[in-house]
């Protein structure tokens, strides 16, 4: 069953944005073990829960890889550092900068770039 759910192209792609989602997400599961103070007993939630997430998401990415050549999996992980960002901002309540914005603006015209070759 999972094998022709993953057949369909638009299944796999969606999958690979999950995945890229959760690995995002521990991010900010080990910045809340940081702010929590070393060795507390949240420290350890939030860093289990960095863990479990990442277990997840080296899963996912595994059945992604299968899948889809290298290359093209990976040009999508640009969506990580893209997300990492807005979850500083939103969550975290983090800075912008104009830096960053022109650094997420040359990730995603990479992004684009690599992806008009039809991948």
């Amino acid at each position: 069953m999972l094998d022709r759910f993953l057949d369909k192209k638009r299944n796999l792609y969606l999958l690979a944005f999950a995945a890229i989602f959760c690995e995002s997400f521990s991010s900010v599961f080990l910045k809340m073990a940081g702010q929590a103070g070393a060795m507390t007993p949240m420290y350890f939630f939030y860093y289990l829960c960095a863990i479990a997430v990442m277990g997840i998401y080296a899963i996912v990415w595994q059945l992604i890889l299968e899948r889809l050549p290298l290359t093209t999996a990976y040009l999508r992980k640009g969506v990580t550092y893209i997300l990492i960002f807005v979850w500083a901002a939103l969550i975290f309540h983090e800075q912008i900068t104009v830096q960053q914005v022109i650094g997420i603006i040359v990730i995603i015209a990479g992004m684009v770039v690599s992806m008009s070759d039809g991948h």
